[in-house]
């Protein structure tokens, strides 16, 4: 579980160019436009997108393991774990979505939204339901560590999973203007493919570990499979 919670934080350190080209602009007029300071408008923004990532990943967490129930029926032990990690890598590969899941995400991002734009005059508040909000904004990216999400099989690694890749993608969002400054495009570029890395990598031990599960190969370490 921790080599895994290691590699989906480091997925969202590498993946600093996308996050800077969906998200940037979107917390640097949040910053900018707040009547906090720089520091607190940042704070509570990413402390809503954080509550938007965990619930997501829980609620993925929690059909990875009505998977694994159904599963088990037939015989077969870490099913979610193993469909995850080829949904993953199809994501890498082709950018192919969770069916359904852009349409639903950005009805929730819409109706949040709405949210927001009532609790205005509450600044403090007004910055934490603008994370939350924005935490449900359509993202192929989120979408892909949902997969991983959903291959934990349980709603509590589920949770924790997108949470920790929250993590790794505040600082790329906590710097961006200056990352933005000097980063060429060669920098961007090598980030892009460091975070396909990470993700492929993600994907590929965790069909390892749904074979391992079921006694197709031999398990070779707890940080692996």
């Amino acid at each position: 579980m921790l080599s895994s919670l290691l590699l989906v934080f480091t997925t969202g350190l590498m993946s600093a160019a996308h996050c800077m080209g969906m998200c940037g602009g979107i917390i640097t007029a949040v910053t900018l436009q707040s009547k906090r300071s720089a520091l607190l408008s940042n704070l509570l923004y990413h402390i809503g997108r954080g509550c938007s990532y965990t619930v997501f990943g829980i609620a993925l967490g929690l059909v990875g393991s009505f998977v694994d129930v159904a599963a088990a029926w037939s015989g077969m032990k870490g099913t979610a774990s193993i469909v995850g990690g080829c949904l993953l890598l199809l994501w890498v590969w082709r950018k192919i979505q969770i069916p359904h899941m852009e349409h639903v995400s950005a009805h929730l991002h819409a109706r949040l939204i709405k949210v927001v734009k009532y609790f205005r005059g509450g600044d403090r508040f007004y910055l934490l339901m603008t994370g939350i909000a924005f935490g449900f904004i359509p993202c192929g990216l989120t979408y892909a560590m949902g997969m991983q999400a959903a291959a934990t099989g349980s709603w509590y690694a589920g949770g924790l999973t997108m949470l920790v890749f929250s993590l790794g993608t505040l600082p790329a969002l906590a710097l961006t203007a200056s990352i933005s400054a000097i980063a060429s495009k060669r920098w961007r570029r090598l980030m892009y493919k460091l975070g396909n890395a990470a993700a492929i990598l993600i994907g590929l031990l965790s069909i390892m570990r749904g074979l391992a599960a079921n006694g197709l190969i031999p398990s070779l370490h707890h940080w692996l499979w």
